[in-house]
């Protein structure tokens, strides 16, 4: 019985991340230089998290804010080389990830850390290309597995399609159909 449900509840996350049109956009980033971040329609407002691609559960590199927009403009604060990724969040609790993003290189390293210990130079702000946004967020640490404290998602995030995802639900219709 345990099976059973089990392939169930997996193959209906997997109908349900093939269905999902809540997506983010994977720009370009350049150190110290604006980029452009977006999304597709929700349940706003969407929070938005910049997360680094080897560790995506653990605390936020930047934490962007809520924005009822579909687009925000954040100034690239990180290093060149910096390999993160970007969590969206809806008010649903649907999630999007993006692809790997690698910083690319500037010369401009003003807006980098100072030696202060500041989180970032410029407070961690984005600003947004629409007057609708709810606010500009400042920078407080937040894993991206805890991003959905207090939602139906949570501590496992899990991209939709990853190969971790379809093998799962595979398996999990292979035992349901061996039952």
């Amino acid at each position: 019985m345990f099976a059973a449900l089990f392939s169930f509840t997996l193959f209906l996350a997997l109908v349900r991340s093939v269905l999902a049109d809540f997506t983010i956009d994977t720009p370009q980033f350049v150190q110290c230089q604006d980029a452009q971040i977006t999304w597709t329609q929700s349940n706003p407002p969407y929070n938005l998290l910049i997360v680094s691609a080897d560790d995506v559960c653990g605390d936020a590199l930047e934490n962007l804010g809520d924005f009822t927009t579909l687009e925000t403009t954040w100034m690239v604060n990180l290093a060149s080389g910096t390999q993160v990724v970007l969590f969206l969040e809806d008010a649903s609790g649907n999630e999007a990830w993006s692809g790997a993003i690698t910083v690319g290189t500037s010369n401009d390293t003003s807006c980098l850390q100072s030696s202060s210990g500041s989180p970032t130079a410029n407070g961690g702000q984005a600003t947004t290309t629409s007057p609708s946004a709810t606010s500009t967020a400042t920078y407080s640490p937040a894993g991206a597995a805890n991003a959905g404290i207090g939602s139906s998602s949570g501590a496992l995030a899990i991209r939709p399609l990853s190969p971790l995802t379809i093998v799962g639900a595979a398996v999990a219709g292979a035992f349901a159909f061996a039952l």
